[in-house]
């Protein structure tokens, strides 16, 4: 495992759940895995075939089934010892401080799809018999609610106008959402066409 500061390194990496190109930042540290990536051999995997992958991509959170949006990307790498490592690393290393980083030409080198409908469904075509790993990315929103007042307190007066017992507080319901996204990875092996369920 190697480590490297970002003013020397121009990477990609996966940032909150998605793979992006680094931008500069100060006191970030990228790891990147040691393994060498061939681009001789991951290019070869990705050569036409004529096999299929169909499948759907879905999380549940909160009792609700999400799905990537209408046209997400659905992202298919080739398995390789560069990806492996990476994919252990960042489960080591994904805070402000210090993240997993794959090189540009590895998390370049990939087949990008999209999917088909709202409900995740996707299909990549002309593939070879080979390992790869499929990523894509649900949002999926996180509502609480708050009572707070919504106007004067009503108090009880009496005929001197002195306020006496009882009386409420008007209150109403707010609503908040917050959207989080989240990774969806899984690694498929084809050997003829083949359909998936990636579900978390």
């Amino acid at each position: 495992m190697d480590t490297y500061p970002k003013s020397h390194l121009f990477v990609i990496l996966l940032l909150l759940g998605s793979f992006s190109i680094a931008k500069a930042q100060r006191k970030v540290e990228y790891v990147l895995p040691t393994a060498v990536f061939d681009k001789q051999e991951a290019y070869k995997m990705l050569e036409e075939g004529k096999y299929s992958i169909q499948g759907r991509i879905s999380l549940k959170k909160r009792g609700y089934v999400n799905y990537p949006d209408f046209r997400g990307k659905v992202l298919l790498y080739p398995v390789t010892p560069h990806l492996l490592e990476y994919i252990e690393l960042k489960k080591k290393y994904n805070s402000k401080k210090k993240q997993a980083a794959m090189t540009r030409e590895a998390a370049l080198t990939r087949i990008e799809s999209r999917t088909l409908d709202s409900d995740g469904n996707f299909i990549i075509k002309y593939l070879k018999p080979g390992k790869y790993y499929i990523v894509s990315w649900v949002t999926w929103e996180k509502v609480t609610s708050s009572q707070v007042q919504s106007g004067s307190v009503n108090a009880n007066y009496n005929m001197l106008g002195q306020q006496m017992g009882g009386g409420y507080v008007p209150t109403t319901t707010q609503y908040d959402a917050t959207a989080y996204e989240r990774e969806i990875g899984e690694f498929v092996e084809v050997t003829g066409d083949t359909k998936v369920n990636i579900a978390r």
